[in-house]
């Protein structure tokens, strides 16, 4: 008669078997959890841009800085003020890039569409500029006040900086604030009283800096 083997198991086994399963046990309990749904809509930025000034450009060359944004949320998310303190993003939405990259390339193409200077460009360009154009965003997004049932307004405050490249002064600034409110509380929307607010600000920077430089 063959004796009875001996079934007991290791602790080392047992611990490696409950190695194993806890991770297992995880994600089948946390699959909800890290499951986010329908991937979120990205919008486009389109804002409009200034038109072509009359008269030859001035001989200058000017770089537009990577904006700092130090009072808006980073990231590619749209923010929504909800009266003037309680910050929240656009849970279905996004812009396709960061919004301070964004704004650096639009101010930009609305520098260039004026045709007012010999030559602008961003700071990865390696231009030999004279000018180097600081923009500080205060704020980019979308304000809603106290009635939910108002659409909100779309928003853009900066303060712009003109720095000689010659000397290193600063000297002259210009502090915009522009708004726009939304048609709608739809994506394109939301996203048309943004680019509307930007526009508005792009066009008093791009008068600006013609009339500074």
């Amino acid at each position: 008669m063959n004796a009875p083997r001996n079934t007991a198991v290791s602790p080392s086994a047992l611990m490696l078997s409950l190695f194993l399963l806890v991770p297992a046990f995880c994600l089948a309990g946390c699959g909800s959890l890290l499951n986010s749904g329908p991937a979120p809509t990205r919008l486009l930025l389109k804002p409009a841009l200034p038109p072509p000034t009359s008269g030859r450009p001035v001989n200058k060359q000017l770089v537009v800085a990577a904006p700092t944004s130090g009072n808006i949320p980073s990231g590619d998310g749209i923010s929504v003020v909800f009266r003037d303190r309680e910050i929240r993003m656009l849970a279905a939405a996004r812009w396709t890039a960061e919004a301070p990259l964004l704004i650096q390339r639009s101010l930009v193409d609305a520098l260039e569409a004026t045709g007012g200077l010999r030559g602008v460009g961003d700071d990865t360009e390696g231009l030999q500029a004279d000018v180097r154009l600081l923009t500080d965003i205060r704020e980019f997004g979308l304000r809603w006040g106290e009635d939910d049932d108002t659409p909100p307004v779309g928003v853009f405050a900066a303060v712009f900086r003109l720095l000689d490249l010659g000397n290193g002064h600063i000297y002259s600034s210009l502090h915009v604030e522009a708004t726009a409110q939304a048609s709608g509380k739809n994506n394109g929307d939301l996203a048309a009283a943004c680019e509307t607010a930007l526009s508005k600000g792009l066009a008093q920077c791009a008068a600006w800096v013609l009339a500074r430089i």
